[in-house]
C-alpha cells in the first residue's frame, strides 16, 4: 500500500505531504484545486519524469517520494525482479524518490540506491494500477488481459508448467540448430579432412625417423672424408710398417708377462696392460667394419632425401615435427567420427523435439480449453457489474486470437505460434453503443467509460488481482447520483482487496470513503499553493453537504448527506465478507 506521498515544488503544490489509509481513500475538492495533481504527481514517480512545466514556477527543482509497504504477495515478486536487476530488498518497505532540476537530468533512487527507469517500468506494475488519463492503465495494456484471464481461470499454475515445458522445447531446438549449424560446417570439410588424414597415414610416419634419417644423411655425404680419417685411424692402430700402437702394446705384454714371472709386484700392470690391448684389438675390429661399411650408394641417399622431403612438406601443413603430425591425425580423426555421428544425433534430437511439442500441443489445447470457458464466466460477471453500473449497452467479450507457425505447436489439426503463455492471444473487446462494432479496450475513446468499464473487470476479478494500489482519477465523469451511489457500492467492495484511492466530484462515492481527503488552494503573497488534508466526520459531513448543495448549504443539506452516509454505513455493514487486505492495518 501506499503509506505516504511527498511531493514538493509540482505544479501549484508547494510542498505536501499525504499519508493515505487503507480501504478506500477519496479526494474531493474544488475544480482547479488540484486534485489531479496529486494523482499526476504519482504518474510522474512513476514514469520517472518531471517535465520542466510541472516544475512550479520560480522553483529550481522538484522532488517526489512514495513510501509503500508491501504485502507478501508483492514482496515475493518484487524481489525476485529486484535481484534480477542486481538490487536488494531488505525489509516490507520500498522507498521511491525522483529528483528533477529545471532543464536539468532526473535521478530516481529506490530505498536509496540510483536505479535506472527501465527497473522503474518493471516494478510499477507490481505497486500501482492507475486508472485515469494515465500511460499506467494496466487494462489498456493488452499483455495484462491474459494474466487476469489465467487468474480468473485458475490456470496460473497450468500455465507456470507449460513456461517451463516450453523453456526445454526452446532449449532443444537451439541445440538442434547449433548442431545443424555444425554439421553444416563439418560437411563442408568432411572431404578436405579425409584429404589430410590419408595424406599423413600414406606417409606412415613413425617417432624419431627424422633424427635417423638427418643422421645417415650426414653420414653419407661425408663418406670420402671418413674414409680417410678411418685409414689414418687404422693406420695408428693396428696396421702401418710395424702393425702400428697394437703390436707395439703386445710387445709391451709380453715382457710385462716375463718379469711377473719373476717378480709378481706387476702382475696386476700386466694384467692391465693385456686388458687394455684386448680393449684395443675390438676397437680395431670396430673401426675395419666401419670402414668396410662405407661403400658409397647414390641410390640410398636419394631415397632419405626423398623421405626428408616428404616429412619437411607434412610438417609445413600440420606440425613442426614427427609427433605434431600424428596428434593432428588422431585430431582429424576424432572429427571425421563426429560428423558421421551427427546424422544420428540430429534424428535423435529431432524426435525428441516432436514429441515434446506434441506433448506441449496437448497442453496448450487444454490450456485454451479452460481459460475459454472461465472467459464464457468473466463475460456474464462483467456484464453484471456493468449493468449495476447503468452501463447495459455496453457489450464485453473477450477475444481469442491465435497465429498459425509452421514451427509451432500441433494444436487440433494446426500448426500453431506459441510463447511462454500458450498459444492463445487474448484481448478484451468491449461495445460501447448499440450497433457499434467490438473493439479492442484501448480504443474506446471516454475516459469515464474506460474506467467505469475496467471497474466492472476489476470488481469481477477483485479477488485474483493482487496489485495492492488501484487509483480512480474522475471514474463519475458522466455520472449521475444513482450510478454514483452504485459506483461508491463498487469502489468500496473492491477497496475491501487493496488500498483504493479515488478522485471524485460526486457525494455518493465520497460517502462510501474510509478516508476523505480534500484539496485547496490558498493565496499567499501572490502565489497559489495546493493543500491537501485528511476530514475527520464532522468535516466530512460538512463537504458531503457542500457537494450536493453547493455553498449554499442548510440543514437540508446537512440532512440530505446524513442518509448518504446511513446509506453508505447499512451497506458496509451488511455487505457480504471482504477478502482480507494483504496488509497490516496498523503501525505502518
Amino acid at each position: 500500500m501506499l503509506v505516504e506521498l511527498r511531493v514538493k515544488n509540482f505544479g501549484i503544490i508547494e510542498d505536501i505531504t499525504w499519508s493515505p489509509g487503507e480501504g478506500l481513500n477519496v479526494i474531493t475538492g474544488e475544480t482547479g484545486a488540484g486534485k489531479s495533481l496529486v494523482i499526476d504527481a504519482v504518474e510522474s514517480l512513476l514514469s520517472g519524469r518531471i517535465g520542466d512545466e510541472q516544475i512550479r514556477h520560480q522553483a529550481s527543482e522538484a522532488n517526489l517520494e512514495g513510501v509503500f509497504y508491501l504485502n507478501p504477495a508483492s514482496r515475493l515478486k518484487i524481489a525476485a525482479m529486484l535481484a534480477e536487476n542486481g538490487l536488494e530488498l531488505e525489509d516490507d518497505s520500498l522507498i521511491i524518490r525522483l529528483e528533477s532540476k529545471l532543464a536539468g537530468r532526473s535521478v530516481l533512487r529506490l530505498n536509496g540506491s540510483a536505479i535506472s527507469r527501465s527497473v522503474l517500468s518493471r516494478l510499477c506494475p507490481y505497486l500501482i494500477d492507475i486508472h485515469g488519463q494515465s500511460e499506467h492503465l494496466s487494462l489498456l495494456n493488452k499483455s495484462f488481459h491474459l494474466d487476469m484471464l489465467d487468474g480468473y481461470a485458475h490456470t496460473t499454475d497450468e500455465r507456470t508448467e507449460f513456461a517451463r515445458l516450453a523453456h526445454e522445447l526452446n532449449s532443444l531446438q537451439r541445440q538442434l540448430s547449433e548442431l545443424e549449424k555444425t554439421n553444416r560446417e563439418a560437411v563442408r570439410q568432411q572431404e578436405f579432412l579425409r584429404f589430410q588424414a590419408d595424406e599423413i597415414e600414406a606417409a606412415n610416419l613413425a617417432e624419431g625417423e627424422e633424427e635417423n634419417l638427418l643422421s645417415k644423411r650426414q653420414v653419407m655425404a661425408s663418406t670420402e672424408k671418413l674414409k680417410t680419417l678411418t685409414h689414418q685411424s687404422l693406420e695408428y692402430l693396428c696396421s702401418g710398417q710395424n702393425g702400428g700402437v697394437l703390436a707395439d702394446l703386445n710387445q709391451a705384454m709380453q715382457s710385462l708377462r716375463k718379469i711377473a714371472e719373476i717378480d709378481s709386484s706387476l702382475k696386476d700392470t700386466a694384467d692391465e696392460v693385456e686388458s687394455v690391448y684386448f680393449s684395443l684389438e675390438e676397437s680395431c675390429r670396430s673401426v675395419q667394419n666401419y670402414n668396410r661399411g662405407l661403400d658409397f650408394n647414390p641410390a640410398e641417399l636419394e631415397d632419405i632425401e626423398n623421405r626428408l622431403a616428404l616429412i619437411h612438406s607434412l610438417e609445413r601443413k600440420y606440425g613442426r615435427d614427427i609427433p605434431q603430425i600424428l596428434a593432428f591425425l588422431a585430431k582429424t580423426k576424432t572429427e571425421l567420427d563426429n560428423i558421421t555421428s551427427f546424422a544420428e544425433k540430429t534424428d535423435k534430437l529431432s524426435n525428441a523435439i516432436t514429441e515434446f511439442k506434441s506433448r506441449l500441443g496437448d497442453m496448450a489445447s487444454g490450456l485454451s480449453k479452460h481459460r475459454k470457458e472461465a472467459a464464457l464466466n468473466l463475460e456474464k460477471a462483467v456484464q453484471a457489474e456493468l449493468a449495476d453500473l447503468n452501463m447495459y449497452q455496453v457489450i464485453f467479450k473477450v477475444n481469442f486470437q491465435t497465429q498459425a507457425d509452421e514451427n509451432g505447436l500441433p494444436v487440433s489439426g494446426q500448426t500453431l505460434e506459441f510463447s511462454s503463455s500458450g498459444t492463445d492471444l487474448v484481448e478484451f473487446f468491449v461495445s460501447t453503443n448499440p450497433g457499434e462494432p467490438l473493439r479492442p479496450l484501448n480504443k474506446i475513446a471516454s475516459t469515464g467509460e474506460i474506467s467505469r468499464i475496467t471497474l466492472a473487470l476489476k470488481s469481477a476479478a477483485s479477488r485474483l488481482d493482487d496489485i495492492p494500489v488501484m487509483i480512480f482519477d474522475e471514474i463519475d465523469i458522466g455520472v449521475g447520483g444513482r450510478s454514483g451511489d452504485m459506483l461508491g457500492r463498487k469502489l468500496w467492495k473492491l477497496s475491501q482487496g487493496h488500498q483504493l484511492i479515488s478522485v471524485s466530484h460526486l457525494p455518493q462515492i465520497a460517502a462510501y470513503a474510509d478516508h476523505h481527503f480534500y484539496v485547496s488552494k490558498t493565496e499567499l503573497n501572490g502565489r497559489i499553493n495546493s493543500r491537501i488534508a485528511r476530514l475527520d466526520s464532522e468535516e466530512h459531513l460538512a463537504e458531503l453537504s457542500v457537494m450536493l448543495s453547493g455553498s449554499q448549504t442548510g440543514e437540508k443539506s446537512l440532512e440530505n448527506a446524513r442518509e448518504l452516509l446511513k446509506k453508505a454505513s447499512i451497506f458496509k455493514e451488511t455487505s457480504p465478507e471482504q477478502p482480507e487486505l494483504n496488509m497490516p492495518l496498523s503501525g505502518k
